[in-house]
């Protein structure tokens, strides 16, 4: 006898106000404790603006800490690089296009903190 499949995970309570802050038209802060995916949403909104961004110097992120900056670098170059991935396959190839081989030159991300 087949168990039933679990129940789909119910949205997060503040999904709108995830898809809010990834949409690129506008700008965003992002504040929740620590542990709720800050990092995670910043980054792939990091990621969608690469991809139509004239230059990546255009897209400005601002954390708290030195730590937090290299931590945000760190997962947008792996996203670039995640060949599974649709939004970093998007950047990716915008990189192509324009020949700014961020691998390379990963000071041309601007993330940075506030000091």
């Amino acid at each position: 006898m087949n168990a039933p499949p679990p129940p789909a995970p119910e949205p997060p309570v503040d999904a709108g106000q995830r898809a809010a802050a990834l949409r690129p038209d506008a700008s965003c802060i992002v504040q929740a404790p620590a542990g709720s995916g800050k990092t995670k949403l910043l980054v792939s909104r990091f990621i969608k603006l690469l991809a139509q961004a004239d230059r990546p110097e255009q897209i400005l992120a601002i954390t708290f800490t030195r730590k937090a900056a290299a931590e945000m670098r760190l997962r947008v170059l792996a996203a670039l690089a995640d060949a599974d991935s649709p939004e970093g396959a998007a950047a990716r190839s915008r990189d192509e296009e324009r020949g700014w081989q961020l691998a390379d030159n990963p000071s041309r991300l601007k993330i940075q903190t506030i000091d």
